[in-house]
C-alpha cells in the first residue's frame, strides 16, 4: 500500500480520540506510524532547485490536475513512448487516512481537501454557518477519487445519448467502450452472476461486488421492495431503476483512487514525470495558441513550464474555469489574450450538482461498536489484515434509483442513499461536524445518536434545473462559488415529492419488525409548519441541505455553433490552439448517478481524442 510518512499521519485518523486518553491515543498513532513506515511515498516532491531545471526542458504534453481525470489522462497519453508527459498537482501524496475507505469523511477538512465554501445561499443551506455549503475537493494525488465515497456508479443510458445530440461519438454504446476499458471487475463471494456485457476485466480499475449482505442492508433492500422498488442486482446494467447494493472502487480493503489504480503501476515510466505540491496559475499563450502553464511552487516562486504538443486542463469543475478565466478565456475575465471570441466563451457557466435533503429514522440500541475499545480493535485488525468494518462500505451500500412522477420511467428523478450512524457515531466518523451545520441542530443529533442508532436518507436530486457559476473572487484569482442551489421551483418539488417517499418507509413491516421510527431533529424555523406537509418538507429541505459533491459542467461541451458551449466535441477549447479541458467541468448534463466513474470514462475517451490527432 502507498501512503505518505509525513507529519500528518495520524490527522485524519485520529483527531476524533485526542480526548480520549493518552494510552489509547499514543498506541494507535504508534501503530499508525510502523505501518507508515513500511509504505514509501508514491511521488517525490523535487527541490527548490530541481524545479528550475526540469523548467528548463519542454514537454509534450503537460496535464494540470492529477485528480480523477488528470490521472487517467497521464497514464494513457504516457504509453506512447516518444512523448513525454509532465503531470502537475497542487496537493500532495496520498496519506493513510485517504486510504482506507469507511474513513473517507475523515478526510474533509484536512490538507488533502481544498475545503471549499460556496458563497451564502438564499434557499438551502440556511442552517449552515453564514449559509455557506461545505464542498470538499480532493488536494492531493488522485483528486477527489482520493476521498470520496468510492460508488461505482455510471448514471442512466438517457444522460449519454441526449450528450450526442449532433455527434455519435458521445452516445451511450461509445460511453460503454471506455467505462469497461478501464475497469476490472472482481465480484467476492457472488453467487448470481452479472452480465458481463456491461462490465470490463483487466482494466487499471478495481471495481468490488460483493454477496454478503449486511442485515441492516436487507432491511433497506426489503423495506424498498414494500414500496415498489424492483431489487437492482447491477446498476451499470440494462436497468437503473430500483433498489440495490452499489458497486465500489476498492481492492484488497484498500480504496482505488485513479491515484492508486492509474499512477501507481506506471510511476516509473521514464517519459512520464509528476510533480506535487505545485499550483498551475495560468496558462501561456501565443496568439491563440497555448504554449505553456505558468506554476507557483509550494515556496512561492513562479516557473514557466513549456509544452510542444498540448496544454490539457484536468483540475476539475472548480479550478478548471478558474485557470482559464485568469488565463484570459471566458466571460468574466480581465486578462486578454488578443481574441475576442475567446475571451467571450461562457466559462464558469452551467454549474449542476446533486444536492440531497436528509430524512432521519432511529432504533433504539446499545450498540457498542463506536466506543473506542472496539474502533482500536478495527483499527489493528485492517492494519494488520486489510479486513473487517474499516475495509468496505457495508452497511452503507443500499441506494435507490426513482421516478417521483411516472413508474413505468426507466430515467429516475431521485436517488436515494442510506447511511446509518451507529450510537455515538461522531466517535468514529463525524460526519455533521465536518460541515459546519448550527450548534442546536448538531447537538440535537448527537443527542439523538446516545442511545440510537440512525438511517439518514440523502434524498438526491438527479437533474437538478437550477444553474449556478463559478467565477473570480479577488485580484489573486480565487474563485467564488455561487451554487444556485433550489433557485428553480421544479427542483424543490422533486425533493418533496422525493421525501413523501422515504417517508412511506415509517409504514412499511421492514422498518417496523426492525424497530426503525421517523424522527424529525427540531428546527425552529420549521415548527410553524404541520409535519409532512409540504411546507415543512421544502423548511427542511432548505435548512439541511446537502451535497454529494458531484458539481459538475462549468466548461460545457457542444458543438461549435453553441454558445453556451466552450469545449468542442472534441474537449477542445473553442477559438484556441493545442488546449483541452478533460475532467467533470466538460459535461453538458448532469449525469443521473454519482460522478467518478463517468469522470474516468471521459478521460479515457479524452485521451483517445489526442492519441488520434497526434499519431495520424
Amino acid at each position: 500500500m502507498v501512503w505518505s510518512c509525513d507529519g500528518q499521519l495520524a490527522s485524519a485518523v485520529t483527531a476524533d480520540y485526542v480526548g480520549s486518553g493518552p494510552l489509547l491515543f499514543n498506541a494507535l498513532q504508534a501503530l499508525l506510524a510502523a505501518q507508515c513506515a513500511l509504505a514509501p511515498t508514491m511521488f517525490q516532491e523535487p527541490a527548490a532547485s530541481d524545479i528550475t531545471l526540469i523548467a528548463n526542458k519542454t514537454y509534450d504534453f503537460i496535464i494540470v490536475g492529477a485528480g480523477t481525470a488528470g490521472a487517467v489522462v497521464a497514464n494513457r497519453l504516457s504509453e506512447e513512448p516518444t512523448w513525454s508527459v509532465l503531470l502537475l498537482e497542487a496537493g500532495g501524496n496520498p496519506t493513510l487516512g485517504t486510504e482506507i475507505p469507511s474513513l473517507y469523511i475523515n478526510n474533509y477538512g484536512t490538507n488533502e481537501d481544498w475545503n471549499y465554501r460556496t458563497e451564502p445561499q438564499k434557499n438551502a443551506c440556511l442552517n449552515y454557518k453564514d449559509r455557506k455549503c461545505y464542498w470538499p475537493r480532493g488536494k492531493v494525488l488522485g483528486g477527489t477519487s482520493s476521498i470520496n465515497g468510492m460508488f461505482y456508479i455510471r448514471g442512466n443510458k438517457q444522460d449519454y445519448d441526449d450528450w450526442s445530440t449532433s455527434s455519435a461519438d458521445w452516445n451511450y454504446e461509445s460511453a460503454l467502450k471506455y467505462f469497461k476499458k478501464s475497469e476490472n471487475l472482481h465480484l467476492l463471494n457472488d453467487k448470481d452472476s452479472i452480465d458481463m456485457k456491461y462490465h470490463g476485466i483487466g482494466g487499471y480499475l478495481n471495481v468490488e461486488h460483493d454477496g454478503d449482505v449486511h442485515p441492516l442492508e436487507q432491511v433497506l433492500i426489503n423495506a424498498n421492495e414494500e414500496v415498489g422498488s424492483q431489487f437492482i442486482k447491477d446498476f451499470n446494467g440494462p436497468t437503473q431503476i430500483g433498489v440495490g447494493r452499489a458497486f465500489t472502487a476498492i481492492k484488497n480493503g484498500q480504496r482505488q483512487s485513479t491515484s492508486n489504480a492509474f499512477l501507481k503501476p506506471i510511476k516509473d515510466r521514464p517519459n512520464l514525470l509528476v510533480l506535487t505540491n505545485v499550483y498551475v496559475d495560468k496558462i501561456n499563450f501565443e496568439n491563440k495558441t497555448a504554449k505553456g502553464v505558468q506554476v507557483v511552487t509550494k515556496n512561492g516562486n513562479r516557473v514557466v513550464f513549456a509544452a510542444r504538443k498540448e496544454v490539457i486542463l484536468s483540475a476539475g469543475t472548480i479550478n478548471s474555469p478558474v485557470i482559464l478565466l485568469k488565463s484570459g478565456i471566458g466571460l468574466r475575465s480581465d486578462v486578454n489574450i488578443n481574441d475576442k471570441t475567446a475571451s467571450d466563451l461562457a466559462v464558469g457557466e452551467n454549474l449542476q450538482d446533486h444536492i440531497y435533503a436528509p430524512i432521519f429514522y432511529k432504533m433504539p440500541s446499545f450498540d457498542n461498536s463506536n466506543s473506542l475499545d472496539s474502533i482500536f480493535k478495527m483499527y489493528y485488525q485492517y492494519i494488520t489484515e486489510r479486513k473487517g468494518a474499516l475495509g468496505n462500505l457495508s452497511p452503507h451500500k443500499v441506494i435507490s434509483f426513482i421516478n417521483t412522477t411516472d413508474s413505468k420511467s426507466m430515467t429516475p428523478d431521485i436517488q436515494n442513499h442510506f447511511i446509518l450512524a451507529y450510537p455515538n457515531q461522531s466517535n468514529f466518523v463525524d460526519i455533521f461536524g465536518k460541515h459546519s451545520l448550527s450548534q442546536q441542530f448538531y447537538n440535537s443529533f448527537n443527542e439523538l445518536n446516545k442511545d440510537n442508532l440512525i438511517i439518514m436518507i440523502f434524498v438526491t436530486l438527479l437533474r437538478p434545473k437550477s444553474r449556478g457559476v463559478i467565477e473570480l473572487s479577488d485580484g489573486k484569482g480565487n474563485a467564488k462559488i455561487k451554487a444556485n442551489y433550489l433557485y428553480h421551483d421544479d427542483d424543490m418539488n422533486t425533493i418533496v415529492r422525493g421525501m413523501k417517499h422515504a417517508i412511506k418507509f415509517n409504514n412499511t413491516k421492514a422498518f417496523k419488525n426492525a424497530g426503525l421510527k421517523l424522527h424529525w431533529i427540531k428546527i425552529d424555523e420549521c415548527l410553524p409548519y404541520e409535519e409532512d406537509s409540504d411546507e415543512f418538507l421544502k423548511c427542511i429541505a432548505s435548512h439541511l441541505t446537502g451535497t454529494l459533491y458531484h458539481a459538475v459542467g462549468t466548461n460545457k461541451m457542444g458543438t461549435k455553433e453553441d454558445p453556451s458551449a466552450v469545449v468542442d466535441e472534441q474537449l477542445k477549447v473553442k477559438f484556441t490552439s493545442n488546449l483541452r479541458v478533460i475532467d467533470a467541468s466538460i459535461m453538458p448534463n448532469i449525469i443521473r448517478g454519482n460522478t467518478m466513474a463517468p469522470v474516468i470514462m471521459i478521460a479515457e475517451k479524452g485521451a483517445d481524442f489526442i492519441k488520434k490527432d497526434w499519431l495520424k
